[in-house]
């Protein structure tokens, strides 16, 4: 069992669960129990804790502490919040926002890994978004994949693990076997174990919308060596070619923020997120990139996969020369070859006026993408001859009926005259009938809509009558004719999940156990009233609701406490009397203490009346 495990940190936080494990950190899933933290008491929170064969390393312990400062100064809605950190000898962590959801690597995979146009930009937006604010606040983040984004139930992202990657650039190490980040998402500059910057998180994010795009990986291997070495030198397959449909700007923002070279990729995540913006205003429209080349790279990296070392070659031996008996067949072979390049050479010779005269010269393609079948046929190079043309005919949800929407070669290249040129035009949007599939088993109801042509989103609901993992039914209805390629929300029957808690007793507990008690049952501690009682001081004294009762999650739990025993009633002081004498009644009489007191305080002071002062008045005067 974890060491950690029901351990309380500083005296704050309470660590419940084991939640995720990474290279240079683990995550618990802990619950406020101090009074003083950054948080109210109660709230549940992630604690990454630093590895333990990290936490004695100063360098890394440093590293962690300065990054630490500086991501917890990151507020964005897209961006987990930090709000604790702690670095001491024994133990360093960050305390985060708990996020109840599923990471983007687990809803690719139940998505089988290609998401339609309109998820990647809506999810790519969200990343960019994140990162231009921490770009902004001179945090790079050096690790951006699936993995490290957890998605929401409202379709809301939150990116986590800035600065554990950025430490650990100490330990990146390519040639062996240790390059920071996932080797599938850093770019080649990281890959070279070079300085990274924005530009890297960049190239990231294309992967990621490779990835989206194509449902596959640009590059993969069986060693993580062999793929950081693909990053480097390889150039992926187009994606146009692996997914056709995909539409042509967002081939294009995707093999931008690719390039090799991060001066041809997006200078800003802003950059990138304003073209973006620009497809989804107009999905039509092109970029039209330019790029610089590079003539010879400044590094080469170095493969430490165990090679054999080159050996000098040895001498060949030198042989005795044979007479072979074949010398005569070979002389035939040979007059046979030269009579047969003796006749090639006069077909040549015969035909080269026509080869010369058939030379075709180089053009420019015209862009028609946008125009109708009859406009491109009366352009100059289409009515002229220059180009051959080969039209296809798709349907399309983005063009028109009868507008050319997909072109290859596409257009602005240069291509031989004569050459043949594929114009795809649109037959308008496609519609398809939604199958029927009531109580299909999850998995075959979505393989069947997506045959269809469309997309599907899955919801779960609680319905007894059918069985658990069945389709209860969609929306749209079963029947109805939607475009193809919408989106279908398929509802699957689920186990009815508990709501409810029984409320337990915490009368007689600290406020702390209380809490904890609390929480472990999914309820929350509410208001603490004082009140004066016998038991110990932040004693549970009273429960407003009773113990044994049924209510909601969460539901706020109001306590009494103890403030101790009542304290006892404070006794009047005696009025002070005048110097030298006493009470009234003493007085009149001339006796008592404080009479003789005041005597002989009196006497001693050399001064003032005795008990037998003629001058007394005594009680039968008064009559």
């Amino acid at each position: 069992m974890d060491n950690l495990i029901g351990k309380k940190l500083d005296g704050l936080y309470e660590v419940r669960e084991l939640i995720g494990a990474g290279g240079m950190a683990n995550v618990y899933k802990a619950v406020m129990v101090g009074q003083n933290g950054p948080v109210p008491a109660g709230t549940v929170v992630a604690v990454k804790v630093l590895r333990a064969e990290y936490m004695h390393d100063p360098d890394l312990v440093n590293r962690f502490k300065n990054e630490s400062k500086a991501i917890s100064l990151l507020h964005h809605p897209n961006i987990v919040k930090v709000y604790d950190v702690s670095v001491t000898d024994r133990l360093q962590y960050i305390v985060m926002e708990y996020v109840n959801g599923m990471t983007l690597r687990q809803y690719l995979n139940e998505r089988g890994g290609r998401l339609t146009s309109r998820e990647t930009v809506h999810f790519i937006s969200q990343i960019l978004q994140a990162l231009d604010h921490a770009h902004r606040n001179g945090v790079v983040h050096r690790d951006v994949k699936p993995q490290n984004i957890m998605l929401l139930a409202s379709g809301q992202l939150r990116m986590m693990d800035f600065g554990i990657a950025r430490i650990s650039r100490a330990e990146n190490q390519l040639l062996a076997g240790k390059a920071m980040g996932s080797v599938h998402y850093i770019s080649p500059e990281q890959a070279r174990g070079e300085v990274t910057g924005p530009q890297s998180d960049i190239y990231s994010v294309g992967v990621m919308m490779y990835e989206m795009l194509s449902g596959r990986l640009p590059f993969d291997g069986d060693d993580a060596v062999k793929v950081a070495l693909k990053q480097i030198t390889d150039t992926p397959l187009p994606l146009a070619q692996i997914a056709p449909d995909t539409p042509r700007a967002l081939v294009e923002i995707t093999e931008k923020a690719m390039a090799k070279l991060p001066a041809n990729r997006y200078a800003s995540a802003s950059e990138m997120l304003e073209a973006l913006r620009r497809y989804v205003q107009d999905p039509d429209v092109v970029f039209a990139y330019k790029y610089i080349t590079e003539e010879a790279p400044a590094k080469v990296v170095k493969q430490t996969m165990n090679q054999k070392k080159d050996t000098p070659a040895r001498p060949p031996k030198k042989r005795k020369k044979k007479r072979s008996v074949f010398i005569p067949v070979l002389l035939g072979i040979t007059v046979a070859f030269a009579v047969a390049c003796a006749c090639l050479c006069f077909m040549i010779l015969r035909n080269a006026n026509n080869m010369f005269t058939d030379q075709k010269a180089d053009i420019v393609l015209e862009d028609f993408v946008g125009m109708t079948r009859a406009e491109a046929e009366a352009s100059a190079q289409i009515s002229a001859g220059q180009i051959n043309v080969e039209w296809v005919e798709e349907y399309s949800s983005t063009y028109g009926e009868g507008y050319i929407y997909k072109q290859s070669p596409t257009g602005g290249r240069n291509i031989r005259e004569g050459q043949t040129v594929t114009l795809t035009v649109s037959l308008g949007t496609q519609y398809v009938a939604i199958p029927d599939v009531t109580n299909y088993v999850q998995a075959d109801a979505e393989q069947l809509l997506r045959d269809s042509g469309l997309s599907v989103l899955v919801v779960q609901n609680v319905e007894p009558s059918v069985a658990v993992g069945a389709v209860i039914r969609t929306d749209p209805a079963a029947g109805t004719s939607v475009a193809a390629g919408s989106t279908v929300v398929v509802y699957v029957s689920r186990q009815q999940v508990a709501t409810t808690t029984t409320v337990p007793s915490v009368v007689g507990l600290t406020v702390d156990d209380a809490r904890t008690l609390l929480v472990q049952n999914r309820l929350t501690l509410g208001s603490q009233t004082q009140a004066y009682s016998d038991q110990p001081v932040g004693t549970v004294i009273a429960q407003e609701t009773a113990a044994g009762s049924t209510v909601k999650f969460n539901t706020r739990i109001n306590v009494t406490v103890s403030a101790g025993p009542e304290p006892a009633p404070e006794v009047p002081e005696a009025p002070s009397t005048p110097e030298g004498g006493g009470d009234w009644w003493s007085d009149l009489w001339g006796g008592g203490s404080s009479s003789s007191s005041s005597s002989s305080s009196s006497s001693s002071s050399g001064g003032g009346a005795s008990s037998t002062d003629p001058g007394l008045i005594w009680p039968w005067d008064w009559f």
